[in-house]
């Protein structure tokens, strides 16, 4: 609201200064062509005469003019007041784009700010009406922000253009003037550019988004691969009155859901439909009434078009969120910050969706309670209390099992679901009381536990935290292996699928490593930089100053006294500078750093410092990133020696501090730009931290 307000308050002052200016510029006009009249006439009968035109005097900046000199005086002005009429003319059809422009932003703002409000509301009383809302954002949003843009992009321009253009009236611009038309040049030309990319980066956003397969680490099973499980989730479907899954995907990792959404397996293959996932380390670790209340609740979403609503719903969401990220990154600027052009769009875009936010959230949780309560129903409170508690309980010795193995691959055991019913009978569950955790879940958000077991009517008390604590069944394994046709084939395969993720891992990290360490050059290399430029700058200057000394000398019989005591002083700078000079010319090239594959050695300090002893680096740049001038700031952990400056080293800071040191370079040589010395920097200091891992790895 800031910025059009602005914008707005600019414009309408703009319009009040064109009819003065105006009115001055034609007053001065009639005023003046009478008066080149009749010094014209004057003129030519003063030249008749053979005489002066004595009568046709002007006086300006100290000097007299007449005759032809004051009438060529009057005709330029005469066509300066031309040129500022007609460009006043021109500037006063500017302010009310400026004012239209601005108003147009203003009143999208309070449209959408006051819509998006109401719609927002109205999300949180129907569902339907939320996806209305959405639909019409949809639709609305994109277009909506594009005009925003283009509107104050046109708007900065012909509130610049009105300011810029008294410089068009000037017949022979200054050098001030010339920067001021380049810098207004520039906006203008930056604001359109930018309208324009956010314009071509929104023109796809109107399209409905369709969202990326989810990606599911997991087994398609077919009713012949596991007859038990299918008759066991098809008997709680008709139980509770929802659609069955069209497949039921098993997996090692993650939690439980449904998706009605597009879906892709490691294996490549894609389909559609209702699907439902299990967790299979779970199984085992949970009773069979508790694992009903966690599928109960899941074929929950599959009643009432939940699972429709979510396929209606999330591209429409996603779509919104594609379109603010549009506006974003075409209002970026090379420094990450959000430009003045796409600010209002983006903070209108950001309103927008936290308006939204909160509807999502209320029928999420909505979602969420009523599916708890079709658990329930199936089974019983307490049995859907026991499953969110237990799963809660069993969560780490499942993330230690699956931790372990996916640390060692080579090591683990041939069954992990085995392992997982083994490692909870070995060390026990945790208590479920001190931890509030949510279930993870791909797509919806879920309420806090606490809410849920208060809308279930359950008070964890210390029977039901015992009973949820107890070991798994002895038969737990026996029970989960008869749902399937092949079960250890089956589990031997997930875990396999898991280990050779973990092995492909692995060695992608460790080639990641290798390409790091192997980076850098095993040969020291120098980065070298110069003091030439200052020397030969203050040498010139020092013969400048030399050379005055000589003249004042030379003359000195001849001038004031007070000039002639400039002389001391003229030759003590030359002195000055001429030393300097000739110390920095010797001096050279020098090395800056010289870079080595386990140390850096910094010119004037007087140890090298090993990579692993800098926590961090710094840089201070002189002239922008493109530059060859940096200040460099090195700090070490505060484990590793403080080094102290090298003998006849001038440069180095020791800064004990902050425990780092900071040396300079006044121009870095061979094309060195300071963004290369820091990305250099860098690859040494990644390359040196693979070399550590990678000994780690050999050693381990």
């Amino acid at each position: 609201m800031i910025l059009p307000l602005a914008v707005l308050a600019l414009g309408i002052w703009e319009q009040q200064r064109v009819p003065a200016n105006q009115a001055e510029n034609i007053a001065a006009r009639e005023e003046l062509g009478p008066l080149l009249a009749d010094f014209e006439a004057k003129t030519r009968a003063a030249t008749a005469d053979r005489r002066i035109a004595s009568d046709t005097e002007i006086r300006m900046d100290g000097r007299v003019y007449v005759g032809e000199a004051s009438v060529g005086l009057l005709r330029d002005e005469l066509e300066r007041l031309d040129r500022a009429i007609f460009v006043e003319d021109i500037r006063g059809r500017l302010p009310p784009v400026v004012i239209v422009c601005a108003a147009l932003v203003l009143a999208i703002s309070v449209l959408m700010l006051l819509g998006s409000t109401a719609l927002g509301w109205a999300g949180r009383q129907s569902r339907d009406a939320l996806e209305r809302g959405f639909s019409f954002v949809r639709r609305a949003l994109p277009p909506l922000l594009g005009v925003q843009v283009v509107a104050t992009a046109l708007g900065v321009v012909a509130a610049v253009a009105f300011e810029a253009a008294p410089l068009a009236e000037l017949e022979n611009p200054g050098t001030r003037d010339m920067k001021l038309m380049l810098i207004a040049v520039v906006v203008m030309g930056f604001s359109l550019w930018t309208a324009g990319k956010a314009v071509f980066n929104l023109r796809h956003t109107l399209a409905l988004f369709e969202p990326d397969p989810l990606e599911i680490d997991g087994r398609n099973v077919s009713r012949a691969d596991a007859p038990g499980l299918w008759q066991w989730v098809d008997g709680l479907a008709q139980r509770l009155g929802a659609l069955r899954p069209d497949q039921i995907v098993v997996g090692l990792t993650g939690g439980f859901f449904v998706t009605s959404g597009p879906k892709l397996l490691p294996d490549g293959q894609r389909f559609e439909g209702r699907t439902l996932y299990l967790p299979l380390p779970y199984l085992p670790l949970l009773r069979q009434d508790e694992t009903e209340a966690i599928i109960g609740h899941e074929l929950g979403h599959f009643t009432g078009g939940d699972t429709e609503y979510s396929l209606r719903f999330l591209p429409i969401y996603a779509g919104v969120n594609r379109s603010l990220a549009a506006m974003v990154l075409a209002g970026r600027g090379a420094d990450g910050s959000d430009g003045l052009i796409t600010r209002p769009a983006v903070e209108l875009g950001v309103f927008v969706m936290e308006r939204f936010d909160r509807a999502v959230m209320h029928w999420s949780r909505v979602r969420e309670f009523a599916a708890d309560e079709a658990g329930a129903r199936i089974t019983s409170p307490e049995a859907q209390a026991r499953a969110l508690l237990r799963t809660d309980a069993v969560e780490r010795c499942i993330a230690e099992t699956l931790g372990a193995a996916f640390q060692k691959p080579e090591t683990a055991p041939p069954d992990l679901i085995a392992a997982t019913v083994e490692q909870a009978r070995t060390h026990g569950l945790d208590d479920p009381s001190g931890i509030e955790e949510q279930q993870p879940h791909p797509t919806d958000t879920h309420p806090p536990r606490h809410q849920r077991l208060a809308a279930l009517g359950v008070t964890p008390g210390p029977a039901l935290l015992a009973e949820v604590t107890t070991p798994p069944a002895e038969d737990a394994m026996a029970r989960i292996s008869a749902l399937f046709a092949a079960p250890e084939q089956l589990f031997r395969d997930l875990t396999a699928d898991f280990t050779g993720g973990a092995r492909e891992t692995h060695r992608a990290h460790r080639e990641s490593l290798e390409t790091a360490a192997g980076a850098v050059a095993t040969e020291a290399v120098e980065v070298r930089d110069s003091t030439k430029a200052g020397g030969w700058a203050l040498l010139v200057g020092g013969l400048i100053f030399a050379a005055m000394a000589i003249g004042i000398k030379i003359e000195e019989s001849q001038l004031p006294s007070d000039i002639r005591s400039l002389t001391l002083i003229a030759a003590g700078i030359a002195l000055v500078f001429l030393v300097i000079a000739v110390a920095l010319l010797i001096r050279g090239e020098k090395p800056f750093v010289t870079l080595h594959p386990d140390r850096i050695v910094l010119d004037g300090v007087d140890r090298p410092l090993l990579w692993r002893e800098i926590e961090q680096v710094g840089y201070q740049v002189a002239g922008g990133a493109n530059s060859n001038g940096l200040r460099f700031s090195v700090f070490l952990n505060p484990d590793a020696p403080l080094p102290g400056r090298g003998k006849g080293a001038r440069r180095a800071k020791i800064n004990r501090k902050k425990h780092g040191i900071e040396i300079a370079s006044r121009r870095l040589r061979n094309k060195m730009t300071a963004q290369a010395f820091a990305d250099l920097i860098e690859q040494y200091r990644m390359a040196d931290h693979a070399r550590r891992l990678l000994a780690q790895q050999d050693a381990a």
